[in-house]
């Protein structure tokens, strides 16, 4: 399969409107003001887009979904913890050519992987739900051991300098005497450096990325239901920027919190914001979000809020595209199993 460079006069998801308009987000120092009524329709705001058909008729095993998408050098990979878990590589052209979905407790497999990163040796998994333990793979996705890893942890970010240290979320988990949030963890030493504050304690909403690197061993981190980035770097956060969604950030504080599911359709059906997610390709930032059925993507420099846009896929064109899993060389990228979509904004 090849990569194809089309038109949005070409595609079916009716992207054919290309804008010179810019709307942009209200921006403050250390705080970004998203107004959704100045969001741009990203259908009128993209300017190309690149589709990469994927091929998984090579294993008896294919992602009939995408969880989080990295790149490899010239290699794709996708981890689907859901339907077929485990970690496919693709090659540049959408070719399947090598998967780790060994699900089992043996000294080589995994239980439920729920993020990987990539590093200069390969690649680390994060298998939670049982030991919380690390997995490391090679760069051909060869299985090379494992190690303990922060217990509850939903996500991690290794760091690639010379002291390795290792980031953890640990979302809102509050049920125990740990309370920690965000732990930093370099050379066997734990420290704990956010921890879960009250007013969302045990507020357990899944989140697929809440780290991003974006320069040498600094990290942006978005908590899943906080309205609000932290830098971290060297074992410390402080807060990056707070987001102001203009009195459509929920209340957690005073909401029933027993069952996850029942909270989030309250949340949507009074028309706040949900499921909240960061991307990075080093450079730019996008954080994604939902309001009632529409879909939103905030993009900025890290470096520079002023160059913030806001932009909004309806509930139809999003069918269409799939869900936003990763941002390459500026664009960001949507798909599903079967294709992803490169799409470049003005």
């Amino acid at each position: 399969m090849k990569l194809l460079k089309i038109s949005m006069f070409s595609m079916i998801m009716s992207l054919m409107m290309v804008s010179c308009t810019e709307k942009k987000s209200d921006v403050e120092a250390s705080m970004i003001r998203v107004n959704l009524d100045d969001a741009l329709p990203l259908k009128e705001a993209a300017s190309s887009i690149n589709v990469l058909m994927l091929n998984d008729s090579l294993s008896n095993h294919f992602p009939g979904n995408i969880n989080k998408v990295e790149w490899m050098g010239d290699s794709i990979l996708i981890l689907d913890s859901w339907k077929d878990p485990g970690l496919y590589m693709y090659d540049s052209e959408g070719v399947l050519v090598n998967s780790y979905t060994k699900r089992g407790n043996g000294p080589d497999e995994f239980v439920g992987i729920v993020d990987f990163n990539v590093v200069p040796s390969g690649v680390v998994l994060l298998d939670t739900y049982s030991t919380s333990q690390r997995i490391y793979l090679d760069r051909n996705l060869s299985f090379l051991y494992k190690d303990d890893a922060e217990v509850q942890a939903n996500h991690f970010f290794c760091e690639s300098g010379a002291g390795g240290g290792v980031w953890y979320d640990r979302g809102n988990v509050a049920y125990g005497p740990n309370k920690d949030k965000l732990v930093y963890v370099e050379g066997g030493n734990r420290k704990a450096v956010l921890p879960v504050p009250s007013e969302v304690e045990n507020v357990t909403f899944a989140s697929y990325n809440v780290f991003v690197g974006v320069s040498n061993d600094t990290i942006l981190y978005l908590p899943a239901v906080e309205p609000r980035i932290y830098k971290c770097y060297g074992g410390h956060a402080e807060v990056f920027c707070e987001l102001d969604f203009h009195g459509l950030w929920p209340d957690f504080s005073g909401m029933t919190k027993e069952n996850p599911l029942d909270l989030m359709r309250s949340i949507a059906a009074d028309g706040k914001i949900y499921s909240t997610n960061m991307l990075s390709d080093g450079d730019n930032v996008a954080v994604s979000f939902f309001c009632k059925e529409d879909f939103y993507v905030l993009r900025f420099s890290h470096d520079d809020f002023s160059s913030s846009k806001l932009f909004k896929v309806d509930k139809d064109t999003l069918d269409s595209l799939g869900a936003l899993v990763a941002m390459k060389d500026g664009c960001l990228v949507f798909g599903g199993p079967e294709k992803l979509l490169k799409i470049r904004t003005n």
